[in-house]
């Protein structure tokens, strides 16, 4: 089964997953806090950048596209989405390779976007966080460091791929 992984602040959301229980279910979505949405869902032309795993494997290689990126190699909390948890929701997702944040071409052909395209959208894709922290994983901030010196060392990526911030914080 495939998995989308989606970075969030996890300190901002409910601590247990979404209950399966309908009614306190919703009652749970109406309390997700405003940072969580502010922060986690913050959506750039009504879409959400995600990017898909084949498998679940709580390995920092699942998100190699996201660290790269980053400007410091912080600690980073991800959740694992399944595929049928956005049809449930109904939740378009589509691939985007040409907006990947990603400096590694081969890697662009994984990003995809959840399309949000209103309030309505925003709190299936609040439900779909909350149905999906029990698929949640914290890479520590040593363990991006570490990984993207691994890939230095090996030239999978190139001092130019990253940012001089970044760089200057993992040598």
């Amino acid at each position: 089964m495939a998995y989308y992984v989606r970075k969030i602040s996890r300190s901002k959301w409910q601590e247990d997953p979404l209950s399966a229980d309908e009614e306190k279910a919703l009652l749970e979505v109406k309390k997700v806090a405003a940072d969580a949405v502010t922060n986690c869902i913050k959506t750039t032309g009504n879409k959400l950048s995600l990017w898909r795993v084949e498998e679940k494997r709580d390995s920092i290689d699942d998100i190699i596209p996201l660290i790269v990126g980053f400007e410091r190699p912080d600690t980073c909390d991800i959740i694992y989405i399944s595929d049928e948890v956005f049809l449930q929701e109904g939740i378009v997702i589509e691939q985007s390779s040409e907006d990947a944040n990603t400096p590694i071409e081969e890697l662009k052909q994984y990003h995809y976007n959840a399309i949000v395209e209103d309030y309505e959208g925003l709190g299936k894709f609040a439900r779909i966080v909350l149905r999906s922290l029990d698929n949640h994983k914290r890479f520590k901030g040593k363990e991006v460091k570490t990984k993207l010196r691994e890939m230095l060392d090996r030239q999978e990526i190139d001092r130019e791929m990253i940012s001089d911030k970044l760089y200057e914080k993992i040598s």
